[in-house]
């Protein structure tokens, strides 16, 4: 019975020191975190957010950091690098960039599945310009749609503009989502959410899937004008 008391000690040991403290946890993934700058024709700065290394050369981050942009540029530690929009899923509001020159590790995908809500949440991005910043909080709760498909993790985690396609970390370092929104009024507190991280799996997917029904659609088009009368035409 000792015997199986110490295994039992030494299993619950080994269990705990699977949490990382917030430092630890910091500088574990805040090498793979990114900010992004999205640019007009003329190189004019439109907005920026914030992205996370998902496979080597490859990032993630919220569709609407990209709106309208011509140019993306990802910038860290006073490197800035030219990136590509390599799929996308504006459903969703999931976007993937592609830049051969971003060396960082890739962080692991966490499942949103094994969240419990008072587990503790860690936000890392770039709010503000403010850059690599850190903030702490719980899981408050799961957003689902009637279906109950979840749609969205709310976080009490500190979210601010420039926060968007930031990380949302597990007490691991795993990867549970995408920051997204912050408070949704201006008197609301600590109301902030982020997109599963499961959906960046499912990204190659959708991207497929939504460039074939375009691709479809703008043949249909194309086959209604050919067909149609000529206008003047006689009948």
């Amino acid at each position: 019975m000792a015997r199986l008391g110490v295994l039992c000690a030494g299993l619950g040991v080994g269990s705990a020191a699977l949490a990382l403290t917030p430092a630890e946890l910091f500088a574990k993934v805040s090498p793979s975190i990114w900010k992004v700058v999205a640019l007009d024709a003329d190189s004019l700065p439109l907005g920026q957010g914030s992205a996370v290394v998902v496979a080597p050369n490859t990032l993630v981050t919220n569709c609407h950091v990209l709106a309208k942009a011509k140019r993306v540029l990802l910038r860290r530690d006073g490197d800035s690098i030219e990136a590509r929009l390599s799929a996308w899923d504006v459903q969703r509001d999931l976007c993937q960039l592609s830049a051969t020159a971003v060396a960082a590790p890739a962080v692991t995908l966490g499942e949103t599945a094994r969240l419990a809500v008072g587990q503790p949440a860690y936000a890392i991005g770039h709010p503000r310009g403010l850059d690599l910043t850190m903030s702490e909080g719980l899981v408050s709760s799961f957003r689902r749609n009637a279906g109950g498909q979840l749609l969205l993790v709310q976080t009490s985690a500190a979210i601010s503009g420039g926060s968007s396609g930031g990380g949302l970390f597990d007490e691991q370092g795993a990867l549970v989502g995408l920051t997204t929104i912050g408070s949704v009024t201006n008197a609301a507190q600590n109301l902030n959410f982020a997109i599963p991280a499961e959906w960046i799996k499912d990204l190659p997917r959708r991207h497929q899937q939504a460039r074939t029904a375009a691709l479809a659609a703008k043949a249909a088009t194309a086959a209604g004008a050919a067909s149609a009368p000529a206008s003047g035409a006689s009948r």
